[in-house]
């Protein structure tokens, strides 16, 4: 697979990301309907091709369900190495982050498993921060970050440490 996987189902729907994530994910959806989640046998097949291109996985993740808090922390701790965004989410953009926790959102969803990270980081960022804007976190980052994707991109990933931190 290409590194512009995403460029065709964005083009056809016209630059709209969420419209775009929702073909991918669809897509995602019918081959787990016609191959099954894990066509190799399990899911740990995979572990050497993505620890290859993305680093070493945590070993605290082996054996156990990984939650969109501990995504998010491994991709802090690699742009904070000097990745680019773009080794995870296929774009060095603050949007591509947000589409890739909508993603996870909906992974979770469409494969029955609760994250237990994800609505108490969501009230945190909400009530106790106040960064949970109507129009977007991705958009109020990228305005409190003058234009500044990876600037924007971190401050959301530091918030997720922060709320690590503080539990």
């Amino acid at each position: 697979m290409t590194q512009d996987w995403y460029v065709k189902p964005l083009r056809d729907c016209q630059g709209d990301h969420e419209r775009a994530t929702l073909v991918l994910l669809d897509l995602a959806a019918e081959y787990v309907e016609r191959f099954g989640v894990a066509p190799r046998g399990k899911a740990g097949s995979l572990d050497e091709m993505v620890s290859t291109l993305y680093g070493p996985l945590p070993k605290e993740w082996g054996g156990r369900q990984v939650e969109m808090l501990d995504a998010l922390l491994w991709i802090r701790q690699r742009m904070h190495e000097g990745r680019e965004l773009s080794f995870i989410t296929g774009e060095d953009t603050v949007g591509s982050l947000y589409s890739f926790t909508l993603g996870w959102l909906r992974n979770s969803l469409f494969n029955a498993r609760k994250d237990l990270t994800v609505a108490p980081f969501q009230e945190w960022l909400r009530d106790v921060k106040k960064e949970f804007p109507g129009e977007g976190w991705h958009v109020k980052y990228l305005q409190d970050c003058q234009g500044d994707h990876r600037k924007a991109a971190l401050k959301f990933l530091d918030f997720a440490a922060e709320f690590r931190t503080s539990r």
